[in-house]
């Protein structure tokens, strides 16, 4: 019998600190302008023992234990400048960005850097009013995304002794392009529909990839010669050109309709990574959104969603709001191998009953249930040269949930409002941050 311990531990210090500038020089016409600095440092042990009977101590694992710490500095700059000009409104915005990480393997006595120099990411957003209730839109972005700290950290995690995980320190950030154009009619009162035409481009993808090496265990159980090991690299491209579709409707003077249809092409091109290559996928995704207002304050609101077969992401970051489909992020329990696999069709509904009560109807007691139907099931089709693999889970089971909500006093919101800044201001986040979606 073999009997294992781990034991790990670390510690989290960010410091942010920001400022911003905002001149309204008249009523048609605004400037703003900040900075931002955020600065991180994390330590991180873990460490692995074990012992061939319960009489004898605990041996550490050399192969097996890590000391890492690292240090993450992302220093940025934006301006706006929005004005309107009779029907036509435009904002035009630049953002500088620079980032450096550090770290440090101390149990190996390693030592890795990443320093990304200044990078400009401008903004345009575009309106012209064709009439009072039509308008049309012209957006473009130019956004970043940084590996996270689980993507960097170089630590070889031996849950799996025959799929083993390890960071990877030289990874640098992805970037994209986003362009959309989009109509807006609010045909009537009760009417309005939005359509919106969006082309994404990935580039420096960081895609999940698998490899086939000698076993780095130096252990004295029994192992295999060579195991699969699991990282990240950089690969080449992805490319999402899609229609979202958009209508908002009162049926009657209780029922409220929002219906979303987003039809897309995802490509990926990972040739670059071992077992890799190009892959591409038409998918749709469509959700139906109601809410019912019944008498004596009571109401209802029942939701459904569907989503076709889509295009594995390659990546945690995969997704996204338009073309992304759902978010089957990367992760160590997870096998996505560069353009090698696919999503299962999924759907689900959930609803949600509401009642409100006492003076103004300032407090609210609501039943919330998620996936009522028990379909919301993830299925993946994953494969390389080394294996195939099939994944099905339950990202959210089912949940009842009952919450109660009591509004009292009078404040101003906008004090705990931060600024809005487009969204621009999203990629600043520092690499401690762990995966999740």
């Amino acid at each position: 019998m073999l009997y294992e311990q781990s034991l790990g531990g670390g510690t989290n210090n960010a410091l942010v600190v920001q400022t911003d500038y905002v001149n309204p020089i008249s009523d048609k016409i605004k400037i703003e302008m900040g900075a931002r600095g955020a600065f991180s440092s994390f330590v991180s042990f873990n460490n692995n023992y074990d012992k061939k009977s319960s009489s004898e101590a605990f041996k550490l694992l050399p192969g097996f234990s890590n000391n890492y710490k690292f240090t993450d500095q992302v220093l940025a700059a934006y301006t706006t400048f929005s004005q309107q000009i009779k029907k036509f409104t435009y904002q035009l915005g630049l953002r500088l960005e620079s980032s450096k990480y550090n770290g440090d393997l101390v149990s190996q006595a390693k030592q890795f850097s990443n320093k990304y120099p200044f990078s400009l990411f401008p903004s345009a957003f575009f309106t012209y009013k064709l009439t009072d209730k039509q308008d049309m839109q012209l957006n473009y972005s130019r956004k970043i995304n940084r590996p996270n700290f689980f993507q960097l950290i170089p630590f070889f995690d031996y849950s799996d002794p025959l799929n083993l995980s390890i960071g990877n320190p030289n990874l640098v950030p992805e970037f994209t392009n986003l362009v959309e154009v989009g109509y807006q009619n609010q045909l009537n009162k009760n009417h309005s529909i939005l359509a919106t035409l969006y082309f994404r481009n990935t580039t420096d993808l960081i895609t999940r990839y698998q490899y086939k090496d000698k076993n780095p265990d130096t252990s004295s159980k029994p192992k295999p010669d060579s195991v699969l090991i699991s990282s990240y690299i950089n690969a080449n491209t992805a490319t999402t050109v899609g229609l979202e579709l958009t209508s908002k409707d009162k049926i009657t003077k209780w029922w409220d309709l929002t219906a979303n249809l987003n039809l897309f092409n995802s490509t990926l091109k990972a040739g670059s990574v071992v077992g890799g290559g190009s892959n591409s996928q038409f998918s749709w995704f469509g959700k139906l959104n109601n809410n019912f207002k019944l008498p004596k304050n009571y109401s209802i609101q029942l939701s459904g969603d569907y989503q076709a077969k889509t295009i594995l992401p390659p990546s945690s970051s995969g997704g996204g709001s338009r073309g992304g489909g759902m978010m089957m992020g990367g992760g160590f329990g997870q096998t996505q191998t560069g353009a090698q696999g696919y999503i299962k069709p999924n759907y689900g509904v959930d609803i949600a009953i509401k009642k409100e009560f006492l003076k103004n109807n300032t407090a609210s007691l609501t039943l919330q249930v998620n996936d009522i139907f028990r379909t919301k099931v993830y299925a993946t089709h994953s494969q390389d040269v080394y294996f195939i693999q099939d994944n099905q889970r339950r990202r959210d089971p089912q949940v009842v949930r009952l919450n109660f909500n009591w509004r009292f006093g009078k404040f101003d919101i906008a004090l705990f409002k931060r600024k809005n800044m487009k969204g621009e201001m999203e990629g600043m986040q520092g690499a401690q941050q762990g995966m999740g979606q």
